[in-house]
């Protein structure tokens, strides 16, 4: 059984660490989390922040565990391309920054996992 590089899986787990503060904050202050997406104009603001909260932590959970990381990490950068359109949209500042480092930081472990072939140069 070939087990991942270490880089690899500190990589996935510090990703992990991200998205689980990320997903507890949506969930301890779910207030502030309802008013941004209120003002990003998210449907259902009350019941989104649950979801995503609670996304984001199982989300995490799967990044640090090494379980589906390929798929893990390419739901959690397209949830990112997501935030960058609504949120960086309205709010600018962070909002145009973080969540495409994320969503890239995210691809690039995707990318790692994945089983792609090497080019042979003759």
């Amino acid at each position: 059984m070939n087990q991942p590089p270490l880089a690899r899986i500190c990589f996935a787990f510090a990703l992990g660490i991200v998205f689980l503060a990320s997903g507890a904050s949506k969930l301890i202050d779910h207030q502030q989390a309802v008013v941004d997406f209120t003002r990003w104009g998210l449907p259902a603001p009350d019941v989104l922040t649950i979801v995503v909260g609670v996304w984001e932590l199982c989300a995490a959970a799967l990044l640090m565990a090494g379980i589906g990381t390929r798929r893990v990490a390419l739901a959690l950068a397209a949830e990112m391309a997501v935030a960058f359109a609504f949120a960086g949209r309205v709010d600018g500042g962070a909002q145009l920054i973080v969540p495409p480092v994320l969503a890239t930081l995210c691809l690039g472990l995707a990318w790692m996992v994945s089983p792609h072939k090497r080019l042979h140069l003759r």
